[in-house]
């Protein structure tokens, strides 16, 4: 492909997939409008298909490639502290499991204890085994994320919210 003298090479697949997104949360969201244009049927799935499909836009570009960039353009460098990586050990592996026990333990819990306790619960379970040991993060913090959290989601919605607390 030719743009002003600049030959472009399009990587087919990643635009294909893109695209499939794109189609995919048009379609969603058309369909969600057609059942119900009530503000609390649309309240938070509206904006969230709004910015999926703006991230798709941003990512778009990124399926198009110079051809006569150099070839090593693409590679990484080892010692890159930005470069995306795998767990290496067991004990990093472990832990990505273990948050995501804690996750589903938080979603299980949430009618159970309350929205206010599973979450508080959830987020210093998580910074704990991300290794923050302060007692002072381990306790503002989530509580600062439970206010946001529960008083954002009654602002929000009308619906019900089981608390214990809050």
């Amino acid at each position: 492909m030719r743009i002003r003298n600049q030959h472009y090479v399009v990587d087919w697949l990643h635009l294909g997939f893109i695209l499939l997104m794109v189609v995919s949360i048009t379609l969603y969201l058309l369909n969600a409008r057609h059942v119900s244009t009530s503000l609390n049927n649309l309240l938070l799935l509206q904006p969230l298909a709004f910015c999926a499909l703006a991230l798709c836009a941003l990512i778009v570009p990124q399926c198009f490639r110079r051809a006569d960039r150099p070839a090593d353009a693409d590679v990484l460098l080892e010692d890159d502290p930005l470069a995306p990586s795998l767990p290496q050990g067991g004990k990093e592996l472990a832990r990505v499991v273990v948050l995501g026990l804690a996750l589903g333990l938080m979603i299980f819990s949430l009618n159970v204890v309350g929205f206010d306790v599973a979450i508080s619960l959830f987020c210093i379970a998580a910074m704990a085994i991300c290794g923050e040991r302060r007692p002072v993060a381990l306790i503002v913090y989530p509580l600062a994320v439970t206010l946001a959290a529960v008083y954002g989601f009654r602002a929000l919605m009308s619906y019900p919210m089981v608390t214990f607390i809050l």
